[in-house]
């Protein structure tokens, strides 16, 4: 099927579906009205599985024009006129109309969302997404790139049907979510449907693919092909700094009740740690392979569309960050963070960097000892190891391969028990102020000891395992007594 006849089949088929949802309800009520004709407990019996099901149904067909809940930060004309003016500009000049709300999220991404009806036929409202990252790594033209092929999905200009097919995919997608319910009728439903998916994605796919370099050619006629390849290459550098952020920093004190008071500083911060320059340039240099699902082109190859399509110039906006589109910019920033938060995560204290780091650790060493110690005291445990049982104190769950020899078995029970003794001695000495962690932009946390510990908690704990807790007991015990968990 050539390229020209996919879009129009794809629009046909997504009109198509809500048919296809219809037609089996009414079959199902064809069918009960049959069964309690013909006999009263036949149709009572039918109406088990009728009601349910046609339930599923028309939720399907409801959940395919409904809009969820609009995540992030709403930023008004008043409060942000210079990122409402942008944003109106990049509409008009694509060819769209400008949207009705925009809201700073948290994730690496910028998206339009469309609230529909008529199954994505009709327009009755349209929100911009933009990700607080994005302000954060961004230039001003990267960023009137992004914002360019965001539009351009909904424009008339490259193709007829760009927009109805870019909606079926997301109203489709949206219909599947709304069948994946635990019960029976869901999961026996849902397979038609899928097929049926399958079918739409497979026909419009190409149709996508197309559209995304399309897209890419108009944000560069509106911000210029260096700034738009530029883009496309530091949205997966964001991304990788994004993540690590995400997952090692932001959360760091969640189980000890704490939230970073300034997350938009520490992922500014990380973006700029010298140490860490290498996560961000790897996927810079050299983009991840798209997944074969993806209805996106291959990072690399539509860098290779946009320099072939011929150099547009840059247009002449002043060479500054993203975030200085935004008033206030790092407080818009972790305002849009917190926004989105569960009820248990505003629940959290909130906290500068440097407090969080020794929290979140504090917490982290006290549940580990705990774990060692299993009710007994320090003292307890330091009498084991003198007693030459340094197996009290390895973990019960180490694994021995059986075909280790037995220098290499006390080798891993040595380890075992340094590491887990450690975890005491460390806990400990914080507990009586020897230690602290600091926040550390290359490492997460970094350890500080007190002069008293320095140089000499760690030597103390190895003697400790291999039988002279002597040390240890000096360091983390006043004379004559040993504290207890």
């Amino acid at each position: 099927m050539k390229n020209s006849f996919r879009a129009p089949a794809a629009v046909t088929l997504l009109a198509g579906f809500p048919v296809l949802v219809l037609a089996l309800v009414a079959a199902i009520v064809v069918v009960e009205v049959f069964a309690f004709r013909n006999r009263l407990s036949h149709g009572l019996e039918f109406a088990v599985f009728a009601a349910p099901a046609t339930y599923v149904l028309l939720r399907a067909l409801l959940t395919f024009d409904r809009a969820g809940e609009a995540p992030g930060l709403l930023v008004t004309a008043e409060t942000q006129p210079e990122l409402r003016a942008l944003v109106r500009e990049l509409a008009e000049t694509v060819g769209t109309a400008p949207p009705d709300e925009v809201r700073i999220m948290n994730r690496v991404n910028a998206a339009v969302h469309e609230r529909t009806r008529w199954f994505g036929l009709r327009v009755t409202e349209r929100t911009l997404f933009i990700g607080a990252p994005l302000f954060a790594g961004l230039g001003v033209a990267e960023l009137r790139a992004v914002l360019g092929h965001e539009f351009a999905h909904y424009s008339s200009s490259d193709t007829r049907f760009a927009g109805a097919t870019y909606r079926g995919r997301v109203a489709i997608l949206r219909v599947l979510s709304g069948l994946d319910g635990a019960s029976w009728f869901s999961r026996l439903l849902r397979p038609l449907f899928q097929v049926y998916g399958w079918v739409y994605f497979a026909v419009s796919g190409r149709v996508s693919r197309d559209q995304e370099l399309a897209a890419d050619v108009a944000a560069a006629r509106v911000a210029g092909t260096a700034a738009a390849t530029a883009a496309l290459r530091e949205i997966e550098a964001l991304d990788a700094v994004w993540r690590v952020s995400t997952r090692q920093y932001l959360v760091m004190g969640w189980n000890a009740g704490y939230l970073p008071d300034r997350p938009a500083e520490g992922y500014r911060l990380l973006l700029t740690d010298e140490t860490r320059a290498q996560e961000p340039a790897r996927p810079r240099q050299n983009p991840p392979e798209a997944s074969p699902l993806d209805n996106h082109p291959r990072t690399d190859e539509r860098i290779r569309v946009l320099e072939a399509a011929g150099v547009n110039p840059m247009p002449e906006v002043e060479d500054r960050p993203a975030s200085e589109l935004l008033r206030d910019a790092e407080e818009i920033l972790d305002a849009a963070w917190f926004a989105e938060l569960s009820d248990e995560g505003r629940a959290k204290q909130r906290t500068g960097w440097e407090t969080l780091a020794d929290v979140s650790s504090r917490h982290e060493f006290g549940e580990l000892a705990a774990q060692v110690l299993r009710g007994r005291s320090v003292g307890d445990l330091l009498d084991a190891l003198d007693a030459g049982r340094p197996a009290d104190v390895v973990d019960p769950d180490l694994p021995i391969p059986a075909e280790a020899d037995q220098r290499t078995r006390r080798e891993l029970v040595s380890e075992s028990a340094r590491i887990r003794l450690s975890f005491v001695a460390l806990s400990q000495a914080a507990g009586a102020g020897g230690a602290r962690w600091t926040i550390s932009w290359s490492e997460v946390t970094a350890l500080r000891l007190t002069p008293r510990y320095s140089g000499t908690l760690f030597p103390a704990i190895d003697a400790a395992v291999a039988g002279d807790t002597a040390a240890l007991r000096a360091l983390l015990s006043e004379p004559g007594r040993v504290p207890s968990a």
